[in-house]
């Protein structure tokens, strides 16, 4: 791949090639069973990215998997653009895939069966009962799609595998054209029989999985706050509508929309001009009724024109289904399909009518203004959905404000912009998992607290805890070591990432030899072990015949080959392939090639040797990234994105640094806080609070030292993150504040954290808290649990170890008797 894959992404494509695996060996075993593969992802979460790694891993093999020379793969759409897309897509994220492995299937198709290491790329339409395609013997055809679908399973079943894209929208059993998907999968009585095994994919997989009743089912689901967390989506949509039931407003708003394009323009400059990048050139989507008026589309033309300036007609263009230029006053504006918009960075204004869905794949486009009515609230969702992807698809963890969407809706009012933002809360339909708010302010750093207080801030200790599937640590210290020698922050990086793993592997064989288990291990790897037993067909005596033969066949070269490529896996980066090499170093010139592989076999195959180079390579990557994060935090935003997924392929919870934003949007409240590190020009920050919550900051605020507060957000990097065990996975918790005292010593950070103890994942968040406090339990002039008993607000002192202990020892049964014997009156 030629991207770094989000934890989520990789963990996804990890689950699904290993149920296409599960799934081949199953119908090896049992022609008769079918499969049902679903991945589920939320809009945004790159199920494209995905699904190439997937199929890169299943026609080439990786470090956990071995290749499939046989594998093919029949991707169906119901749009033959989303197809043309998907392949610009791959060929953007593979570094295997590409032009000549791809197969669009168009009426002059005609083969007896798909080649395997091929995508055939096919859509719906083309199968139509009226398409030469989808007929024989006509045209000089040969085979139809359907006997070409037919010859693979009956030849390559096992191995052959049907992905439906947007799975959902083909089985709907409405009418003649969306039943093709139907009898794709589920075969035509003597036409073709049904496919084996099946993936679809979507991000409402409802109505495919049920279609899919009878088969052999396997779904994988990518959890909406890993997408949140990932940083490919905005993380906000503001929406600015009319107050009350004014009447009017259109022009007004599209200015408006212009002027705050414009404004993204120029913070995208000075972002670019610092971070010496290319800058970002956003989009302003202006969306219009059905059928509106030439008067009408003068209007709205005039009023981008006029308030742009510079602005010509070839930077607008529209997307209307007519497919032709439009004339507007004295404005000529081009038809552009949408799929060619993002790459065109002539473009700015992008007109359309409905929802732009098909094909739309624009991060640039950052404002909309859209000219709709109530009755098109679905169409105006829909196309938010597609306007929320980060323009550099990551994060700005800087001036936050570039990771919000800016949309107008002057046909709306309070109450209708209220629907759409529980639309999407809901998620109940393809809405994108994006935060959206209405009466927007920006915050920034709070000019009236102490310097100190920031650095305070930035200095706290939080983790970065390990993904769900995570790569060897091989791999990771191959790859941190290629970013260092890049960056030139360790030249020789990448020699000493290769030196030190072999160090262990030749450590390690030398003990094995010094107690005699390496030479078994090599007897045992270069013979076959063969059990001989007795079928007795005429009808003398078994009485002369053996019980049981047991005899060793030495295994051929072909097979010990098949070893040594289990081995590269096990040993992956060029590992197993560089002791291989210096196995000859240590050797006569003449030394066999295939003994020193079976050698190679030998550590590659002991989960100890493993486990030990596993290890080591860990412990380099984390030296080097606390010896080397000084250096890497003066990189540029993109280069130090790039050392993130590193930092997350952890075994174990590590230590990483906290990033507090310069700048962000929030929805403006009544509630107004002094104090807090983040504000507005007047030094108030915005933010409704209830409950505990609330009186734990009235407490606070009562003490005369309190010199500044952190509202700890959540899973981001500008949060103090601590990990805690939930069964057999590492998660993280993010307490509520973080109050800054002025003390005896100095100014002191805090942290207080209302937890429900009702909560069940209470007992596993307070051990996680109390094991915090012990390790860092000295940066903080407090660590408060707190819970409220009867309305009375207890805390858990954390710091004193007796607390902790009983910590250690609490269960749910326990939770209320641990406050009473050891909490403190908070209140």
């Amino acid at each position: 791949m030629r991207f770094i894959l989000k934890d989520y992404q990789f963990a996804a494509s990890a689950q699904i090639t290993s149920a296409l695996k599960r799934a081949t060996k199953g119908v090896l075993e049992d022609p008769e069973e079918v499969w049902a593969i679903t991945l589920s992802a939320p809009t945004g979460a790159g199920k494209t990215v995905i699904a190439t790694s997937v199929i890169e891993t299943v026609f080439d093999g990786n470090d956990q998997f071995g290749p499939d020379d046989r594998a093919t793969i029949l991707w169906v759409t119901d749009d033959p653009a989303l197809n043309e897309q998907t392949k610009r897509n791959m060929n953007l994220a593979s570094s295997t895939l590409g032009p000549n492995r791809f197969e669009t299937i168009d009426s002059g198709f005609d083969q007896p069966t798909f080649d395997p290491g091929h995508i055939y790329f096919l859509n719906i339409q083309k199968l139509a009962r009226s398409n030469p395609l989808a007929r024989s013997n006509t045209d000089g055809r040969t085979n139809s799609i359907w006997q070409t679908i037919a010859n693979t399973i009956e030849i390559n079943g096992p191995n052959f595998y049907v992905v439906i894209d947007e799975a959902h929208r083909g089985m709907k059993q409405e009418s003649d054209r969306q039943t093709i998907i139907s009898r794709i999968i589920n075969g035509q009585p003597g036409i073709n029989p049904p496919v084996p095994i099946v993936w679809g994919i979507s991000a409402t997989p409802e109505r495919f999985e049920k279609a899919m009743a009878g088969r052999f089912p396997k779904s994988f689901d990518v959890p909406i706050e890993d997408v949140r967390a990932s940083g490919l989506l905005k993380d906000k949509i503001v929406l600015d509508n009319p107050t009350g039931n004014q009447i009017g407003g259109d022009t007004t708003f599209i200015r408006a929309g212009v002027a705050q394009t414009v404004a993204f323009e120029r913070a995208w400059e000075s972002y670019a001009t610092t971070q010496n990048e290319p800058p970002v050139l956003p989009v302003m989507v202006l969306q219009v009724g059905n059928t509106p008026s030439d008067a009408e589309m003068t209007e709205y033309l005039d009023a981008v024109f006029d308030s742009w300036d510079g602005l010509t007609d070839k930077n607008v263009v529209n997307t209307f289904g007519e497919h032709v230029a439009i004339s507007a006053g004295s404005h000529t504006i081009g038809y552009r399909a949408p799929q060619d918009i993002q790459d065109d960075t002539d473009i700015r204004v992008v007109l359309c009518k409905d929802a732009i869905s098909t094909g739309w794949d624009c991060p640039r486009a950052e404002v909309m203004v859209s000219l709709r009515t109530l009755n098109d609230y679905t169409a105006i969702a829909q196309l938010i959905g597609r306007m929320v992807r980060t323009p550099l698809a990551r994060r700005i963890t800087t001036d936050q404000t570039l990771n919000d969407v800016h949309c107008y809706l002057p046909s709306f009012n309070k109450d209708q912009v209220a629907a759409i933002v529980a639309r999407f809360a809901e998620g109940k339909n393809d809405e994108p998992p994006v935060e959206i708010i209405s009466n927007p302010v920006t915050l920034e750093h709070n000019t009236k607290l102490p310097d100190e207080v920031f650095d305070l801030l930035g200095d706290l200790p939080t983790y970065v805890v390990p993904g769900r599937v995570y790569r060897t640590q091989i791999a990771r210290l191959h790859t941190l070591a290629t970013l260092l020698a890049g960056d030139h922050i360790v030249e020789d990086a990448l020699t000493q990432a290769r030196i030190h793993p072999l160090g262990v592997l030749k450590t390690r064989r030398q003990a094995m030899e010094a107690d005699g288990s390496f030479k078994a291990a090599l007897d045992k790897i270069r013979a076959l072990r063969i059990e001989r037993s007795y079928l007795l067909l005429a009808a003398d005596s078994m009485d002369d015949l053996p019980a049981e033969v047991q005899y060793d066949l030495d295994r051929d070269d072909n097979n010990i080959e098949d070893l040594f490529r289990v081995a590269k896996r096990k040993l992956p980066e060029g590992l197993a392939l560089n002791y291989w090499n210096s196995i000859f170093d240590a050797h006569d010139d003449d030394y066999d090639p295939t003994e020193a592989k079976a050698e190679t076999a030998v550590l590659a195959l002991n989960k100890d040797v493993v486990e030990a180079v596993e290890s080591a390579a860990e412990k380099l990557v984390q030296q080097w990234l606390k010896k080397y994060q000084p250096s890497i935090a003066k990189l540029s935003d993109v280069k130090k994105a790039l050392y993130e997924p590193v930092k997350r392929e952890t075994r174990t919870p590590e230590l990483t640094e906290l990033i507090l934003p310069s700048s962000k949007t929030t929805a403006d409240v009544q509630q107004m806080w002094e104090l807090h590190v983040l504000a507005n020009d007047e030094g108030k920050y915005p933010s409704p609070h209830k409950g505990w919550e609330l009186r734990v900051l009235e407490r606070e605020f009562k003490d005369d030292d309190l010199v500044a507060w952190y509202r700890n957000p959540t899973g981001t990097s500008a949060a103090l993150r601590i990990p805690w065990r939930l069964g057999q996975l590492d998660k993280s918790m993010y307490p509520d504040f973080i109050m800054f005292h002025q003390t005896d010593e100095g100014i002191r950070p805090s942290i207080i954290d209302p937890h429900g103890q009702f909560l069940r994942d209470a007992p596993g968040k307070l051990r996680g808290l109390s094991d915090y406090a012990e390790a860092h339990g000295g940066t903080f002039a407090r660590i408060d649990a707190v819970v409220e008993i009867d309305k009375t607000l207890v805390a858990l002192n954390m710091k004193s170890e007796v607390v902790r202990e009983a910590v250690r020892k609490v269960t749910d049964d326990t939770l209320d008797e641990l406050y009473e014997k050891h909490g403190g009156d908070y209140s």
